[in-house]
Formats: C-alpha cells, structure tokens, sequence
C-alpha cells in the first residue's frame, strides 16, 4: 500500500506499536470499514430465511424495496434495544467470515507479526512502487500532462538510475 503524508512519519514506532497484531482487529475493522451497512444488507437475507420479514404469498410475491425497508427496521430496533439477538450478530458474523474474510486476514496479520519486518527509506521510486504511483496518477487531474506521458518518462527516469 501507498502511504502519503505532508509530515515526516516515525515508522519504528508505527511498526512497535503493535500494528499487526490481532488482539484489536474486529473492533477496527468496524471502525474502518462501513461494517454495519454491510451487516444491514447482510440481515435482509438472514430476516427473510428466519421469516421475521413476511415474503408474500406463492404467486404474489412483496417488492423488495419493501423487504428491504421491514429489514432494515428490525435491524435497526435489535441494534438498539437487543444487540445481543442472535440473528443480530449472524450479521455481523457472515459478514466478518464471508466478506470480509476475517479469518484469512487473521492468519495473514499472524503470520507478518512472526516475521522480522525491514523498512528502507527509498530515495526514488522502486519497481514495486511503480504500480502505485500509476493508480495515484490516474486518479490525480493535476497537470495537463496525459498518463501514458507521465508513465513513459517515469519509466525512463528509473531504467537511467
């Protein structure tokens, strides 16, 4: 990843400040990511299995912006008066397990935390960095200059050094 900062950045501490370890990691994973909209997507089809929200009758079905709005009502009234329904935390659960796929990221975070970690303060780009400058170049419209020029020169500039 690409981190980008006006200020200079005490990497030792970040890295001895426990970054990779796992003791926090559902708890920021809620914080980072918008995890209870998920969840709430996530509960429309636990509500419709459980049959808290009403499908409709064979052949005359409910619209599913209906479905959608009855779920999100229950959802909103377990988060605020039953946080500890069951049918609540599966939410959370299978969108933990499925898509975030918070076991991977446990393993991969455990697996890096064993490791020795090296960080080198590079002076110019590095081959590995190329890919994401190219992706934050293509999203900046700061200069006139097309992309496809940008990439070549930066090209050139590296294969001299």
């Amino acid at each position: 990843f690409e981190l980008l900062s006006d200020q200079e950045i005490d990497m030792q501490q970040v890295i001895d400040n426990d970054l990779f370890t796992t003791d926090f990691m559902l708890d920021d994973l809620q914080k980072s990511l918008n995890a209870t909209e998920m969840a709430r997507r996530k509960f429309r089809d636990i509500a419709i299995i459980s049959g808290l929200v009403f499908t409709g009758y064979p052949n005359k079905g409910i619209k599913m912006k209906h479905l959608q709005s009855n779920s999100q009502l229950l959802f909103e009234v377990f988060r605020d008066y039953e946080p500890e329904n069951l049918l609540f935390q599966q939410a959370f659960i299978e969108t933990f397990q499925h898509q975030l796929e918070e076991g991977r990221l446990r393993l991969s975070l455990e697996r890096i935390a064993e490791q020795q970690i090296v960080w080198k303060a590079c002076e110019k780009a590095t081959p590995f960095a190329f890919p994401l400058i190219t992706d934050r170049l293509s999203r900046e419209r700061l200069s006139s200059e097309k992309l496809a020029d940008r990439i070549k020169r930066m090209t050139a500039i590296l294969m001299k050094k």
